[in-house]
């Protein structure tokens, strides 16, 4: 049987929108990311929790603290969005949904069938 199973992580980092009215000078965030993946049920589990967090890590450990137009062109959520999921899909991983907030009222989702 499939199951999908969802975990979340956070990061702070600074960027600024290039050309934004508002976002143009640099500023921060405490950015959330929710990634659910989905897979068949196999002693248990679909994927220990611990182990989908800590690639979820691997991955956004180096936007932390940071400035993310160091890594961006255009850091926006969506942008930032994109690249955890590439980056996911990299690692094999059967990702359906996956959303990046920057505050509990702004995010950029994926969400794959």
């Amino acid at each position: 049987m499939r199951v999908v199973v969802g975990v979340s992580e956070s990061f702070s980092a600074a960027h600024s929108i290039p050309g934004h009215w508002k976002c143009g000078k640099v500023h921060g965030h405490n950015f959330k990311v929710e990634v659910e993946v989905e897979g068949e049920v196999k002693n248990g589990m679909v994927i220990d929790f611990y182990d989908l967090k800590k690639i979820i890590r691997e991955i956004i450990n180096k936007y932390d603290h940071d400035l993310l137009n160091n890594y961006f062109e255009n850091p926006t959520s969506e942008n930032v969005c994109i690249e955890i999921f590439n980056q996911l899909k990299k690692r094999g991983l059967n990702v359906v949904r996956i959303r990046v907030s920057e505050s509990p009222d702004k995010w950029a989702e994926i969400r794959q069938k």
